[in-house]
């Protein structure tokens, strides 16, 4: 294993690499998870990808964290510049690692309102988070605030009381709506005292509740 500051910093560089190559080559990634390993195997990448579960070897994450953490930490300081592909790789890492640091999410929204990042991307992110930490407050708080920009650039509000199909039809909206239950079933199904899933559930319904969300909601609630 690495030992030197330089060699740590070369191993690292190449495992968040290999990370967010990995969701370029499948962006269909659904679960993320540890691998208990307690040391790094000869010549081989602890980013372990088999169809669509990510898995991360144990060894690497402290050596990889306090990496991505000090580097974002740094770039808000204004001490180290990073460019926009830099921070969107950084930030993924960190928070698929610790979804709890709220300034990692905090860089994900500027670059949201800038237009560099995807606000779909993030609902993603926020879901792969989730299977590993299932109860994180801010994942959660992150996700709504996602919706939020998504209702406001699509109008929802005026597509929802006066029946204009404009740029987001209902369909589109209903499909939405599905996502975010299927993502509070899963989430709680994995922690069952899960508020925060639950309190989710409920914010997506009364948010858009002027919708007929009837036959989604029984149906999943059938299901889960």
């Amino acid at each position: 294993m690495a030992e030197s500051p330089e060699e740590v910093a070369v191993l690292v560089q190449r495992v968040v690499k290999d990370l967010n190559n990995a969701f370029k080559r499948n962006p269909h990634i659904d679960e993320i998870g540890l691998i208990p390993c307690p040391e790094a195997r000869y010549n081989r990448s602890p980013i372990v990808l088999i169809e669509n579960k990510l898995g991360v070897e144990s060894w690497c994450v402290k050596l990889l964290l306090p990496y991505v953490h000090n580097k974002l930490l740094l770039y808000r300081q204004r001490k180290q510049w990073l460019n926009k592909d830099e921070l969107i790789d950084i930030t993924c890492t960190l928070l698929l690692l610790n979804p709890d640091f709220t300034t990692a999410w905090n860089v994900r929204k500027e670059l949201i309102l800038s237009g560099t990042l995807s606000p779909v991307k993030d609902l993603h992110l926020g879901k792969l988070a989730l299977t590993k930490f299932p109860k994180s407050p801010e994942t959660w708080i992150h996700r709504r605030w996602v919706l939020q920009q998504l209702i406001q650039e699509n109008s929802l509000p005026t597509l929802v009381t006066k029946g204009n199909l404009g740029t987001m039809p209902v369909e589109r909206i209903q499909r939405l709506v599905q996502e975010e239950m299927d993502v509070c079933c899963e989430a709680a199904g994995r922690y069952p005292s899960n508020y925060n899933a639950w309190s989710h559930r409920i914010w997506i319904l009364q948010r858009l509740g002027k919708l007929d969300v009837k036959t989604i909601v029984d149906s999943t609630t059938a299901s889960s």
